[in-house]
C-alpha cells in the first residue's frame, strides 16, 4: 500500500511496517502519528535537561524518533538503510549524526556572544532535516529535537503550526523555502520563520 503525501514530504512507498490496523488514508496515519508525537513531546519537554548538552548524544537522536513513532512504525528509531529523494546517502547517516553532535556541543560551548540559542536550535533543526536519518518523520523529529534543545537552554519554544506545515499552502511553502536557503548556508529565513512562532510578550 502506498499513501499519498504532501509535496516536499518523503514518499511512503511501503506501509507494510505500520503497527496500527485500519490505516487506509494519509489523514488516518497523521492522526495516529500526532497522538504518538504528543506523548513524546510531553515526556521530553516535561523534564529539565542539562544546559551543557551532555545528553545530546547519538543514542538520543534514535531514542527520540522511537519515542515519537514507536507506536506507529516498526522501523521507528532505526536509521534508514536505503537512499531517498532527499537526505544524505544512507551509509553516511551515522557519520553525519556524529558531526552534528560534535558541532552542537561546540556551538553551545561558545556562549551567547558567539551564537544565540535560537540560532543554534535553528542549525540543529536544519542539519537533522538535511541528514534525513530515518525513513520518515524527519521534519517533525528535527523540530522536536530543536525544541528540546531550546528547553534545555530555558528559552521560549516556538508554536509549530502542525496542520499548516503538513498541507500545501503558503506557510508550508515558506517553511520549505527557508530550509532550502539553509541548505545554501543562509540561516536567516529559517531563523526568522522560527522567531515568528515564538510567544509574544
Amino acid at each position: 500500500m502506498r499513501l499519498g503525501v504532501p509535496e516536499g514530504a518523503t514518499p511512503i512507498e511501503d506501509a507494510a511496517d505500520l503497527i496500527p490496523d485500519g490505516i487506509v488514508a494519509y489523514r488516518d496515519l497523521c492522526a495516529v502519528e500526532a497522538e504518538n508525537i504528543l506523548e513524546a513531546a510531553d515526556r521530553h519537554l516535561s523534564r529539565r535537561k542539562n544546559p551543557d548538552c551532555s545528553w545530546f548524544e547519538e543514542p538520543f537522536i534514535r531514542r527520540l524518533h522511537a519515542d515519537m513513532f514507536g507506536k506507529v512504525w516498526r522501523w521507528a528509531g532505526k536509521y534508514r538503510q536505503e537512499d531517498l529523494n532527499i537526505g544524505v546517502a544512507f551509509h553516511r547517516v551515522q557519520e553525519e549524526i556524529g558531526r552534528l553532535v560534535g558541532d552542537l556541543k561546540y556551538w553551545n560551548s561558545q556562549g551567547k556572544c558567539e551564537m544565540p540559542a535560537l540560532e543554534r536550535a535553528v542549525r540543529l533543526h536544519h542539519r537533522l532535516s538535511w541528514i534525513h536519518p530515518f525513513r520518515n518523520g524527519n521534519g517533525r523529529h528535527s523540530r522536536l529535537a530543536a525544541d528540546i534543545y531550546l528547553h534545555s537552554q530555558r528559552h521560549p519554544l516556538p508554536s509549530w503550526p502542525g496542520d499548516d506545515l503538513a498541507a500545501a499552502g503558503k506557510k508550508r511553502a515558506s517553511y520549505l523555502a527557508s530550509l532550502k536557503d539553509a541548505d545554501q548556508g543562509d540561516f536567516g529565513p529559517l531563523t526568522d520563520f522560527t522567531r515568528g512562532l515564538l510567544p509574544t510578550e
